[in-house]
């Protein structure tokens, strides 16, 4: 007997109870007839109980005869209730609670039934081992339940229906929507892989399978999501509408548990909700995901090829080509727009000219109807690619329910980062992630102007260039050994002092100095802070010099950096590190700049996350903290102009005026048109020139100055990019901005666009402007110098085998000649083996038996 229909029979005797309580009123009011009319009733119960438990039990058992003895009970006192006394009501109630007992001790619930309502058969794999446990348990009745779902059209409304049904494996015995009424099932366990409900923007469940609906008929409503992820949960994931109405939520591991929890903890909190999602630590369970089950139990024999696909696969020899899967997502969809059909064509015609790799293009399900509800007007132009494909029949297109074939099929995995490629790492293949603009365009992160040249580091990998003043070629100088080779910002800032440039780090581990003459690095070991717990990717942003020494302002390190340039011996100054937590959220760093006041010879620096600069005193390394107001971030950058303190707000566009002599403000907010009130960070740096403050633009398109004669804001008029002058503006990515702007070494402003990508010089002082894509020269002895090193340290010195695509040093064809050799190199042998023993290390239930775990929790959850 299950346990919705222990509960019935538990409370129609519930019911009887109440009828025997009433029966005895009638009876001492002298209402006969009506107490007879309730005898009848109550055997009648009787009766109904005893069939309802014969159906479901079988004949023979004790609570039967129980109740067919009340009901005999219940016939003579109907036959005597003129000659007996009220008695006879506590005879009834006795024999209740012995039919109520034994239903307890003889009838306790060994059954359940489970429902699977999976919508996309693609995302299967999701549930699909839980289910197989489910129908090998004799106690269990399982049934797959495939539910219809809809496109969303432009504005929200449902559209077109779908319904996969059909597509599930033969294995799989599917019910058809129609016939299965929930409500009148009631099944006790109930399983969902999708919890957006009316959520997802472009695909949705049928409304009646929205898990609040689904709550109200079953005991135990669980969720099994559809994707696996990088160990990093995304926030909207942990906070869609199924995890608010789920018992139970089965994800891959302890650090995605962790996360989930602290996404939904901090919603509650700031919501004032606290509570509203559960008790999280019985409803989150780190179990493993059936997605890697799938994985880890596949064996290539299982699966099958049409005819039609085998013949691009084998050779005529029998043996098989290399196969890459080619996987593409709907995220990169909606941010490529005309670039990512680009990017397709562009892969399509690398594979044409390889007949020994074969393309297996599989993309996102709901590419199609991404492009429908998302992107109208490039539906047509994403049809016509595919009809293209298809006709020319070089590559496979997988548009099948079956992700599994390509996976284990397949000898490596290109595309876009989805969560294909947690799966595919439990395998020994290797990965390649593509960029979507495979231009050879450099991002500028901080400039040293000399004589000749612009030296320059790029924000995104290690390496040193200059550029040429006159003719705007770029060189490879060299790289910092012992870095990664691909990373945001390496080093943070360059500082010129006389041949030498030095290197403020930012994820480096030591500090960088590069000798202009001899064309040779060396490297000067940080002193180890008194506090160890910091962003290590994050140390230090400017260099300051004075009196002999650089000093390295920290964004994280706990502690300023000395460097003596004569010995190059260093010091740490942290004795204001303390103080410092009085104020400030640590979270986001100490400070964004600095400058030094040669008349109080000392350092004042602004602060990130608080309304506040410090000033330490060189000489006695005393400090003083000067709280400049109430707001909850800092500033963005500081000069010094006759004495005063002019700092760039971070929280709102403002410049703000101190006077560290009386300790006396004056606040400059801007008024132009067009410039938000409150948006954060809008401006990212300060630079005086004559007489005039550029506030230099990050999360704003246009440069703003202010005028030192008459205190007044106006644009900058001459700063006018290509992307302004266009018809078609410059569309900015509403979480990065629009330009990235370099820690420079300069009297020119230097920003990169970030959606072109080009690197744009601003003179003040002639009001000139120079804007260029900059790249290496291709073919240059410099380029192949730098792809030389960067494929060695990229391929070879990693610990994975997961490659992000880049035009000099990690391209597809890098990833072709991987896989074509007949025996893998070592370093390529031992990184596989590698990559699947950590991949497996970080899932619960590397075995592969995460399935039966969600199972059992489950049903332990309902039988107890």
């Amino acid at each position: 007997m299950r346990k919705h229909q222990h509960k019935q029979v538990k409370n129609l005797v519930t019911t009887l109870f109440e009828a025997t309580d009433e029966i005895k009123r009638q009876f001492t009011w002298k209402n006969i007839s009506t107490v007879i009319e309730l005898l009848i009733e109550c055997q009648n119960m009787a009766v109904r109980i005893g069939e309802f438990i014969e159906s479901f039990e079988g004949e023979n058992k004790r609570t039967v005869e129980l109740l067919t003895e009340y009901h005999t009970s219940l016939y003579h006192i109907a036959v005597d209730i003129g000659t007996i006394n009220v008695s006879f009501v506590e005879q009834l109630r006795m024999e209740l609670k012995m039919i109520e007992e034994s239903i307890q001790n003889e009838l306790k619930p060994n059954k359940i039934e489970v429902v699977f309502f999976p919508y996309k058969a693609s995302m299967w794999d999701s549930l699909e081992s839980i289910w197989l446990a489910a129908k090998e348990d004799p106690q269990c009745d399982a049934y797959v339940v495939p539910i219809p779902y809809f496109d969303r059209i432009p504005g929200g409304e449902l559209g077109r229906a779908h319904y996969e049904g059909d597509q599930f494996p033969d294995y799989v015995p599917i019910v058809d929507w129609k016939n299965y009424n929930i409500e009148e099932h009631r099944p006790d366990i109930s399983f969902i892989h999708n919890a957006y409900d009316s959520g997802n923007v472009i695909t949705t469940v049928h409304p009646d399978y929205y898990s609040n609906n689904l709550k109200k008929y079953t005991e135990l409503l669980c969720y099994s999501p559809y994707f696996v992820t990088f160990d990093e949960v995304e926030k909207h994931l942990a906070l869609s509408a199924g995890l608010v109405y789920s018992d139970r939520v089965f994800v891959q591991s302890d650090r995605v548990r962790d996360g989930y929890v602290n996404a939904i903890q901090a919603y509650e909190k700031e919501n004032n909700c606290v509570g509203g999602f559960g008790k999280l630590e019985e409803k989150i369970v780190a179990s493993g995901s059936p997605k890697f089950d799938k994985i880890i139990n596949s064996k290539p024999d299982e699966f099958t090829i049409s005819d039609e696909w085998k013949k691009l696969i084998e050779r005529p020899d029998g043996s098989w080509k290399k196969i890459v899967l080619y996987n593409t997502s709907v995220g990169p969809i909606l941010k490529g727009n005309e670039k990512y059909i680009d990017k397709l064509r562009s892969v399509f015609n690398t594979f044409r000219n390889h007949d020994d790799i074969v393309l297996w293009w599989r993309p996102h399900p709901l590419s199609e109807a991404t492009y429908s509800s998302m992107r109208p007007l490039l539906l047509d132009e994403y049809t016509k690619l595919i009809n293209e494909y298809q006709l020319e029949g070089y590559g496979i297109y997988d548009n099948t329910a079956d992700l599994h074939r390509a996976l284990n099929l397949s000898s490596a995995f290109y595309g876009d980062a989805t969560s294909l490629m947690p799966m595919y790492q439990c395998m020994p293949k290797p990965l390649m992630v593509q960029k979507e603009d495979l231009s050879d365009h450099l991002s500028i992160g901080s400039v040293c102007d000399t004589e000749g040249y612009l030296w320059f580091l790029t924000l995104y990998m290690n390496g040193l260039f200059r550029l040429d003043k006159k003719t705007w070629d770029v060189e490879h100088v060299g790289n910092f050994v012992n870095e990664k080779i691909l990373d945001w910002r390496v080093y943070h800032s360059i500082h010129k002092r006389g041949n030498k440039l030095y290197f403020s780090p930012h994820s480096a581990a030591a500090i960088a100095i590069y000798d202009i003459t001899e064309s040779t690095f060396e490297y000067i070991d940080l002193p180890t802070p008194k506090e160890m717990n910091y962003n290590v990717d994050s140390k230090f942003s400017k260099i300051i010099e004075c009196e002999g020494s650089l000093y390295f302002i920290p964004l994280y390190y706990p502690g300023i950096v000395k460097l003596n340039m004569e010995d190059n011996s260093t010091e740490i100054i942290d004795e204001w590190v303390a103080s410092t937590k009085e104020i400030s959220n640590l979270d986001m760093g100490y400070f964004s700049n600095g400058v030094y006041d040669e008349r109080r010879g000392s350092l004042v620096l602004s602060f990130m996350n608080a309304d506040a600069v410090m000033e330490i005193n060189l000489s006695n390394k005393t400090t003083k903290l000067n709280i400049l107001g109430n707001d909850k971030y800092g500033y963005a950058d500081i000069v010094i102009i006759n004495g005063h303190y002019w700092l760039l707000s971070l929280e709102s566009p403002r410049l703000v005026s101190f006077n560290i002599e009386d300790d006396t403000t004056l606040e400059y907010k801007i008024n132009l048109e067009g410039i938000p009130a409150d948006k954060f960070g809008q401006f990212q740096k300060l630079l005086f020139c004559k007489n005039t403050l550029y506030l230099v633009p990050a999360d704003s398109q246009q440069m703003v100055k202010f005028s030192l004669k008459n205190y007044l804001y106006s644009y900058v008029v001459d700063f006018c990019p290509d992307s302004l002058l266009s018809s078609d503006p410059l569309s900015k990515n509403i979480y990065t901005g629009f330009y990235n702007v370099s820690s420079s070494a300069t009297d020119k402003i230097y920003v990169t666009e970030k959606q072109s990508n080009r690197f744009i010089e601003y003179d003040p002082n002639t009001g000139s402007l120079h804007e260029e894509s900059i790249t290496l020269t291709a073919g240059s002895s410099s380029i192949q110098d730098f792809s030389m090193h960067m494929q060695g340290n990229e391929f070879k010195n990693a610990n994975s085998c997961t490659f992000w695509e880049h035009p000099y040093f990690a391209s597809l064809e890098n990833l072709f000649d991987m896989i074509s050799k007949p025996v893998p190199e070592l370093w390529l042998y031992k990184r596989l083996e590698q990559q699947v023993k950590l991949r497996l290390a970080e899932i619960s239930h590397p075995d592969g038996k995460a399935g039966i775990e969600i199972y059992e929790n489950s049903k332990k959850a309902v039988l107890g």
